[in-house]
């Protein structure tokens, strides 16, 4: 079952009561298939937690979901998938050029503006894929590419590609 044809059957009592996104259990069917995924991570989120406090914490987590929520398009899927990270899924088809575009957007989109005045940041991994894949598959793929991403520096993206 395609993103687009599945979204509509999903209510909002399957969204996240902090980030406004979707919740992970919403998503842990083998039914779901997508051709391009993203996964962000807060980089260093728990440094936020311990220094500021478990309510400045949510406070940033709110602000980065409503940023994710602002920068993906209706037929775009954003999901809490647990503590600090997020997962998009893109609902249409996208190419290379236009998904580094996307990714760049989104690491500025969160770490231009302060939050709380702390400076956050993002890593984020993504797969794309020419043909819709199972999303357990392509899920594996992006955290993959999200190691990466941490494993190199944080604050950029890694696209792996199928």
């Amino acid at each position: 079952m395609c993103i687009r044809d599945r979204r509509e059957n999903i209510n909002d009592n399957k969204k996240d009561k902090l980030t406004g996104l979707y919740r992970k259990d919403c998503f842990n069917d083998t039914k779901y298939s997508v051709s391009c995924i993203i996964i962000i991570d807060i980089d260093y989120f728990k440094n936020i937690n311990d220094t500021y406090g478990h309510q400045v914490g949510d406070i940033v987590l709110k602000e980065v979901s409503d940023r994710i929520r602002y920068f993906i398009s209706k037929t775009d899927i954003g999901i809490r998938w647990g503590g600090e990270e997020f997962v998009i899924l893109l609902g249409e088809e996208i190419d290379i050029k236009q998904l580094k575009i996307k990714l760049n957007q989104l690491l500025h989109a969160i770490s231009d503006i302060k939050i709380c005045n702390i400076d956050v940041t993002i890593s984020i991994g993504s797969f794309l894929s020419p043909n819709k894949i199972i999303l357990a598959n392509a899920f594996k793929s992006a955290d993959e590419a999200l190691y990466e991403s941490k494993r190199t520096g944080r604050n950029k993206y890694t696209i792996l590609m199928n």
